[in-house]
């Protein structure tokens, strides 16, 4: 027994340590009544945003040189209820290819070349309450669980 949960727990661990591997985009969301936008805390290039919600909404927005915002009201009708985002990006810097496929050339797979860009981003949620966007507040919603 003592084995299956210690597995258990492994398991979780390294589960739970890899969903932050590359969450370090450093934006702030800035939300509007039916807008949400962010404001890009470093050098990042090819941003994503997408937003999605309540009976299949969902929307994104690309930009190639500074990061996006979606108008809820100009994707289309939405609804109250819980929205999720998730902005991605890409920085500056440099990682090794590490790939050792035999490209099937004469002295088999070139290690120097390429490089590939490094992917960060960043997520949450917000809420939305007759027709309009307001803050998600975490806090908030642990102080009702705690009162019932």
């Amino acid at each position: 027994m003592k084995s299956a949960t210690l597995g258990v727990a492994a398991c979780l661990a390294v589960g739970f340590s890899s969903i932050g591997w590359a969450q370090d985009l450093k934006a702030t969301h800035r939300l509007g009544d039916h807008q949400i936008g962010f404001d890009a805390g470093g050098t990042y290039s090819h941003y994503t945003l997408t937003v999605t919600g309540p009976n299949g909404f969902h929307a994104s927005a690309s930009s190639r040189t500074s990061a996006p915002s979606l108008d809820l009201r100009r994707v289309g009708a939405f609804d109250d209820g819980t929205y999720h985002y998730e902005l991605t990006a890409a920085t500056e810097e440099k990682v090794p290819v590490r790939s050792h496929l035999d490209n099937g050339r004469k002295g088999g797979p070139d290690t120097t070349a390429g490089v590939a860009v490094r992917n960060v981003s960043t997520s949450g949620v917000f809420h939305v309450k007759g027709g309009a966007i307001v803050k998600y507040d975490p806090a908030a919603r642990e102080d009702v669980r705690r009162r019932r």
